[in-house]
């Protein structure tokens, strides 16, 4: 079945669209930096990277393709999803949490400080920064999605019925 893309809605444009660039983006091993400078010693200084696929960066990175995997789905073969499952809360889900585990993943890099005259900076680079930007994107787009969905959060009930539970003893 083809799809014409202007016929999708727009919440779900922006999120495949942003889910698209953060695949790509998560690849530059600009996601977290480490730069050494030597001040004033000769031979010290360097920089190095690495992509947002190592540690729990890779769970917030999968998180970010399954929200992104349901929202796609939820588009082009939604009648193939089970019914009663709200699938717009479940990508913003899993897109809010992904991006939470990316952006703690970035700051919590083991490193820095000064000792002597060399100094080591660490933190997050420019594909660190532009993978944030494009997960909150995706985030948004998939809360805006849910809200315009009409779909409700579901409630657990405890009891499995609509009774009230038992009074406590008195004491």
């Amino acid at each position: 079945m083809a799809t014409d893309f202007k016929s999708i809605g727009r919440n779900d444009q922006g999120a495949l669209i942003a889910g698209a660039v953060a695949l790509v983006l998560s690849f530059f091993s600009a996601y977290v930096t480490v730069s050494i400078n030597g001040k004033g010693l000769p031979g010290v200084s360097g920089s190095s990277g690495i992509s947002a696929w190592n540690s729990f960066g890779t769970l917030g990175m999968l998180l970010v393709i399954i929200a992104t995997a349901v929202v796609a789905v939820k588009v082009f073969a939604g009648d193939q999803l089970p019914a009663g499952v709200p699938w717009n809360l479940v990508a913003a889900a899993a897109a809010g949490l992904g991006t939470l585990l990316l952006i703690l993943r970035a700051f919590t890099y083991d490193g820095g400080g000064s000792f002597g005259g060399v100094s080591v900076d660490v933190g997050p680079g420019w594909s660190g920064w532009a993978l944030f930007v494009a997960t909150i994107a995706l985030t948004v787009f998939a809360a805006l999605s849910f809200r315009d969905s009409g779909e409700k959060i579901p409630e657990f009930n405890k009891n499995g019925d609509a009774t009230p539970p038992p009074a406590p003893p008195a004491a």
